[in-house]
């Protein structure tokens, strides 16, 4: 009991930090490069150059009824890793640009920021984002509407789902950057660009490896992968076709960064005969501790 809040809190601590780069992230790309990020903040940002007042009040402001709707319709701990994150994201944005950082903003008179601001932000962005999906959290907005479309329609993509909202918000920008389409290329580069570094590297983290290993031995081998990278192993009685010899098939699915430690130890035994293929998920659900 004592560790899982222990866990929690670590998270809570994960989110506030990710939340606080996210709006650093705002401040020295997005801003000064005068582009919509897309999402509930784009519309936010909008407001911002239009009205000159800090997003990070009206950011905090729009997600209020959201995050009721996600403690309502989702998952308690995901609405309240959302909040958090929302609430830190919000006072970071306000307290940066209410004090004098300009030094350290991404601008120049030659206006190559223009195009490599979106997409420096929207790297960082979907490695921010990645981070926050793995901790059961989100940064709120559109985000929290995408989750509930998914809940309706969950044969739906979830980044599919954002994108395509993105999308949508940084084509209004058109009419609030003095209809000048640049700005909405910049905020179409960045939510393409965060929205496919997320899934690349969401794919990458469900990677997983199967391993066929043919041996005489296997209680030695399923031990380790038992007790040491905390998988299952299924032992297959088997027999050489041309031999007759009786053998055993280690069958065993693990994670891709679980592999190398597997293959050390399997040149400790130079007599197996080892088969692997690479899959992205898994249909019937293989826990991961």
């Amino acid at each position: 009991m004592y560790n899982k809040y222990i866990r929690k809190f670590i998270d809570l601590v994960k989110i506030s930090l990710l939340a606080f780069i996210s709006a650093a992230n705002y401040c020295i790309f997005v801003f000064p490069n005068r582009f919509a990020p897309a999402g509930i903040d784009g519309i936010c940002t909008m407001i911002q150059d239009v009205l000159n007042i800090n997003m990070g009040y009206f950011s905090l402001f729009v997600n209020i009824p959201l995050i009721i709707s996600a403690f309502i319709i989702l998952d308690r701990d995901y609405a309240i890793k959302s909040s958090v994150y929302v609430i830190i994201f919000s006072i970071s944005v306000i307290l940066i640009k209410e004090n004098n950082f300009s030094t350290i903003y991404y601008f120049t008179q030659t206006g190559t920021s223009t195009i490599l601001a979106p997409i420096a932000s929207g790297v960082i962005r979907g490695i921010l984002y990645t981070l926050t999906l793995k901790s059961n959290g989100s940064a709120g907005g559109v985000d929290i509407i995408s989750s509930i479309i998914k809940i309706k329609k969950p044969h739906l993509n979830f980044m599919d789902n954002i994108f395509i909202i993105n999308t949508l918000i940084a084509l209004s920008s058109f009419w609030v950057y003095e209809m000048n389409i640049e700005p909405v290329i910049c905020s179409i580069i960045y939510a393409y660009i965060s929205s496919y570094t997320c899934n690349h590297l969401r794919n990458k983290e469900q990677e997983i490896i199967k391993y066929e290993i043919i041996t005489k031995t296997p209680s030695e081998i399923t031990s380790y992968i038992n007790y040491e990278l905390h998988q299952r192993a299924t032992v297959i009685n088997a027999k050489g076709a041309f031999s007759g010899e009786d053998t055993n098939i280690v069958l065993c699915i693990i994670r891709k960064k679980d592999a190398p430690f597997l293959e050390k130890l399997l040149l400790n035994f130079p007599n197996c005969i080892t088969f692997k293929s690479y899959a992205s998920n898994s249909i019937s659900g293989i826990t991961y501790k």
